[in-house]
C-alpha cells in the first residue's frame, strides 16, 4: 500500500481531482455503470479497459471485465487491507505497448506518479455491476503488466500547507540534513551505485562522495528498476539537470547532450563528453537510456507542459 499521497495530487487539474475524488468516495462499493459527471466527463470507458479522457495526458481509470481477453492476474490482498494488482496492458504484444495511446497514458501515470481509479466487474449483463477498489499508484510495468498498488489517501485537495519555519538553527540544520539524505538516495541503492561507479560521477568524474547521488535512468517503476543497469552516479547539480531534462545521454554513443540554454554556461563543456560507466556489458544501460528517451519524447508530444513531475 502506498501511504504517502503523491505530490502530483496537488497540481492536477480541477476536473481530474473531482473525478478521482468520485472514485475515492465510493471505494468498496458495488456500483452500476457510472453516468458522466456534470462537466460531461466520462469516468470509465466501454471500449477500453484503460480510460484516458480526450486531451488528457494521463489515464483516469482502469477497468477489469469478467470476460476480459487479457491475462490480468489476481489481486493480492494484504492483512492490512491493502492490495496489489498486475493489470495487463492494451494489446497482446508487450514489445509494442507504445502503439496504444492508453498504454502511453498509463506510462505517464508512472512517470508523474498520478493515481488511477481501479474498478472490477462483478456481475455480467443484464444490469452489470462493478466493485470500486479505490485509487492506486501505478508503480511499474514489466512484460506487459502494469503494477497497481492501493493508495491510502484522504480526499484530494487543491493545496497543501507550507511547512512551518524552523524554530532555531539546530532545527534548520536537522531539516537540511534530512533533505540531503532523501536527495542522495540513502541505503543500498546509493551504496551499490557508489561501488559500481567507483565513487565517481558518470558525467563529470567528480569523486567528492558527499555530493554524489544515485539516479534512476528510467523513473522508479518498482523495485526491479533499482538494478545497476538503470542507475547512474551523478554529482548533485548534474542529477538535477538530468531530472529536468536539461542534460541527457545518447544511448548509442554514450555521450552527454545538453539543451541549447546550457551551452553558453559553465556546463557547455559537457556537450559530447563521453560518460563513465562500469566495465562490462553496457546493454542494460543502453536499454534504460533508450527507454528514458522514448518516455520523454512521448511526454513532450502528449503534453508540452505536464501537470507534474
Amino acid at each position: 500500500m502506498v501511504t504517502d499521497p503523491p505530490s502530483s495530487l496537488v497540481t492536477l487539474s480541477g476536473p481530474h481531482k473531482v473525478a478521482l475524488n468520485w472514485f475515492a468516495a465510493r471505494a468498496g462499493e458495488e456500483i452500476e455503470w457510472p453516468k458522466p459527471l456534470n462537466n460531461g466527463l466520462y469516468l470509465l470507458n466501454k471500449a477500453k479497459g484503460i480510460h484516458k479522457p480526450k486531451n488528457w495526458t494521463h489515464a483516469l481509470s482502469v477497468r477489469q471485465a469478467i470476460n476480459s481477453p487479457y491475462p490480468d492476474k489476481e489481486i493480492v490482498f494484504q492483512d492490512d487491507g491493502s492490495w496489489e494488482f498486475e493489470y495487463f496492458q492494451e494489446g497482446d504484444d508487450p514489445t509494442a505497448w507504445q502503439k496504444d495511446f492508453t498504454n502511453v497514458a498509463l506510462m505517464q501515470n508512472i512517470a508523474n506518479r498520478v493515481p488511477v481509479a481501479v474498478v472490477r466487474q462483478t456481475k455480467l449483463k443484464p444490469n452489470p455491476l462493478y466493485h470500486v477498489m479505490g485509487l492506486a499508484v501505478v508503480t511499474g510495468w514489466r512484460n506487459g503488466y502494469f503494477t497497481l498498488q492501493s493508495l491510502d489517501a484522504e480526499p484530494i485537495r487543491p493545496t497543501v500547507a507550507e511547512p512551518s519555519p524552523p524554530i532555531d538553527l539546530n532545527d534548520a540544520r536537522r531539516r537540511m540534513e534530512k533533505a540531503i539524505v532523501v536527495r542522495e538516495g540513502a541505503g543500498a541503492f546509493r551504496a551499490k551505485a557508489l561501488k559500481a561507479f567507483k565513487g565517481q560521477c558518470a558525467v563529470t568524474g567528480c569523486k567528492v562522495t558527499d555530493v554524489l547521488e544515485a539516479a534512476h535512468i528510467v523513473p522508479y517503476l518498482g523495485t526491479h528498476t533499482n538494478g545497476i543497469g538503470n542507475t547512474l552516479l551523478l554529482r548533485s547539480d548534474i542529477h538535477t539537470l538530468f531530472d529536468k531534462g536539461l542534460l541527457s545521454i545518447d544511448d548509442k554513443n554514450l555521450t552527454a547532450k545538453i539543451e541549447k540554454s546550457l551551452k553558453p554556461t559553465e556546463y557547455g563543456y559537457l556537450q559530447g563528453k563521453a560518460i563513465n560507466l562500469p566495465k562490462g556489458d553496457l546493454g542494460f544501460w543502453r536499454a534504460s537510456l533508450k527507454l528514458r528517451s522514448e518516455l520523454l519524447k512521448m511526454s513532450a508530444v502528449a503534453s508540452p507542459k505536464t501537470e507534474s513531475i
